[in-house]
């Protein structure tokens, strides 16, 4: 009769427990992630000392990184400038005999 006890007495609190969890447990509810608008400028083309190819980009709205697609000798890679923040310039190049074959913006 005992162990009988113990043996319901310890159902019990499980039950318990668990239904504590589980209201416990209530699923949180996420804030929709804010999108930054970017607001930018004509990229800039350059060309450096060298005859290199690249490109610059001013934005506002957020923080940014401007990327170039490069083209050399029908190999496209791509190179990433530098991280500015709202209201800067992010200056990008591609190596030296390779020419811009796009520009893009990200907000970071």
């Amino acid at each position: 009769m005992i162990n009988r006890n113990r043996l319901v007495g310890s159902i019990a609190a499980t039950a318990l427990l668990g239904a504590g969890l589980l209201s416990a447990a209530a699923p949180a509810t996420a804030a929709p992630a804010q999108v930054q608008a970017l607001n930018c400028g004509p990229a800039t083309p350059l060309t450096g000392s060298g005859g290199h190819k690249g490109a610059r980009v001013t934005c506002t709205g957020g923080a940014f990184t401007a990327s170039v697609v490069c083209d050399k000798q029908g190999y496209q890679y791509r190179h990433f400038g530098n991280r500015a923040v709202s209201g800067g310039t992010s200056t990008v190049w591609c190596d030296l005999g390779a020419y811009v074959v796009k520009v893009q913006v990200e907000a970071t």
